[in-house]
């Protein structure tokens, strides 16, 4: 699944409904206590409600509700769920996707306690018409009168499926009726529906720029969290056949147990149906760390050490998932200011990982940030219209690098490695006749922008059309083969369709 969209209502500085989009690599830039940290914390919220907990104080000021809403839409779903072992059946086929055919899922923390617990509901298109309206809500048994009551052939379905018999009453009705309603998912199947889904949703990971230190310091610990989450994710086929058989096991007992009562209170044993509670939580079982080898904690060491130890997390990440065509479950890396603590270069580094994680299936990048540097690297698809792009750069106080009055043309290229080649491979066509003047001597300016899809590039344009310069674009093809058409060519492309000197 991927996180498409956020709803946040009576959240801390939200009160009115605000709605956020999200995309591969989204980032929120903006000034101190404009309400970027917040929305990564509603976001943890959802997601898990521990590293930051829903709490009374957490409701806006002024509203007459006292419920605060979180809602997360979510796309690229799973195309098929199992309820149980012989009931494989899809969230379409349910009626639990909303308008747009998406899954909304509604979180509504009652503030009457100081720290609320979430009811959930599911925003979707579902049947209103009375006897149809409340299949997932009904037992088996219940089911079963309810399809009899509507003479639907006991032929056509499977009486020991739920599933089935839904199927089957939905089918039966001509002209079904639907609506977009807010289901309860508290009882018989639609709370075991929500279960599966709960095993699909994306693995949210935040990493907020100013904790407290302590022996399970969160900042190390998430990571690692992570890193359990993902394996037990590859190996969950073994997982769920172990499940499976422990499950199909323990009701064979049960049933058996159940067939001798038959035989004493067939009233009693007609009355009764095994049941899982809950999901076996198997990430519970796993704690992992990194330690010192001088035994010095790392939570002791200094801030920008332990935030180095994220960035190789994220460089790691990156790594692994370029060599690995993986399909496992999505994860959302949330990232709080990562220029605290760090160095210029290392900054340079986490966005490169970063963007090289955002580019692969199934994993989301969110950031916040409010310095100019880490802003202009980050690719102005992120940010939005020209005109967003343009208050951006006034709140950070991006800056074009300075361009001489007496510049004849620009060269746009990737950092300052590729000035130190252009300045070596002139002065060598130059003293063997190949060229009469190098770059320096023609008035010619080699700026380095990281990229050119980023803030950086973006207000550098701009200057460049101010003044009317002509200019080139200088990227590496990054291709691995000859019928690659990477990034950075569909770069210059776009440039090259948009503009009169690009090359």
């Amino acid at each position: 699944m991927r996180l498409k969209q956020l709803k946040l209502k009576n959240f801390r500085g939200y009160k009115a409904e605000t709605i956020v989009n999200f995309d591969d690599l989204t980032a929120f830039i903006g000034k101190n206590d404009a309400g970027k940290s917040t929305i990564l914390e509603a976001l943890e919220i959802f997601f898990n409600n521990k590293l930051v907990v829903c709490e009374r104080d957490d409701l806006s000021v002024g509203v007459t509700e006292d419920s605060i809403y979180i809602t997360c839409v979510f796309d690229e779903l799973p195309n098929e769920i199992i309820v149980d072992a012989s009931s494989k059946t899809s969230l379409e086929e349910e009626k639990l996707l909303n308008s747009n055919g998406d899954l909304e899922i509604k979180k509504i923390f009652k503030c009457s306690s100081a720290k609320p617990k979430p009811a959930v509901k599911i925003i979707c298109n579902h049947p209103i018409d009375d006897g149809f309206n409340d299949l997932l809500s009904l037992k088996q048994t219940d089911l079963k009168k309810r399809a009899s009551s509507l003479k639907i052939d006991e032929d056509s379905y499977d009486k020991r499926s739920n599933v089935s018999i839904r199927k089957a009453i939905w089918s039966s009705k001509a002209n079904l009726t639907t609506k977009e309603v807010e289901l309860e998912v508290t009882k018989e199947d639609a709370k075991k529906v929500y279960g599966v889904i709960e095993t699909f949703l994306p693995i949210y990971a935040l990493f907020q720029s100013d904790r407290s230190s302590s022996d399970s310091d969160k900042e190390i610990a998430d990571p690692m969290s992570v890193a359990v989450s993902q394996a037990l994710q590859e190996l969950q086929a073994e997982i769920n056949k172990i499940k499976s058989e422990v499950q199909q096991k323990a009701i064979e007992t049960a049933g058996r147990t159940l067939a001798k009562l038959q035989e004493m209170d067939e009233e009693l044993a007609a009355s009764l149906v095994p049941e899982f509670k809950s999901e076996p939580k198997f990430d519970s079982l796993f704690k992992l760390s990194i330690k010192s080898d001088d035994d010095i904690s790392i939570n002791k060491r200094g801030s920008g050490v332990r935030r180095l130890i994220l960035l190789n997390f994220f460089r790691a990440e990156a790594e692994r998932k370029l060599s690995a065509a993986e399909r496992n479950k999505s994860i959302i890396y949330a990232f709080e200011e990562p220029e605290t603590s760090q160095h210029p270069s290392h900054q340079k580094l986490l966005i490169e990982a970063f963007l090289e994680l955002a580019s692969k299936e199934n994993t989301q990048i969110i950031l916040t940030t409010h310095t100019p540097a880490l802003g202009g690297l980050l690719p102005t698809a992120s940010h939005g219209s020209d005109k967003v792009l343009q208050k951006i750069t006034e709140t950070l106080g991006v800056l074009p690098d300075p361009i001489s009055n007496e510049t004849k043309a620009l060269i746009l290229i990737e950092g300052k490695t590729d000035i130190i080649f252009f300045n070596h491979l002139c002065k060598v066509l130059k003293e063997n006749g190949e060229i009469d003047k190098t770059f320096q001597e023609a008035n010619i300016a080699l700026v380095p922008t990281g990229g050119c899809d980023n803030l950086k590039s973006w207000i550098t344009m701009r200057t460049v059309d101010q003044f009317g310069l002509p200019f080139g674009i200088f990227l590496d093809s990054d291709k691995m083969n000859d019928t690659d058409n990477t990034k950075n060519i569909s770069t210059v492309n776009k440039n090259i369709k948009h503009t009169r000197g690009a090359s």
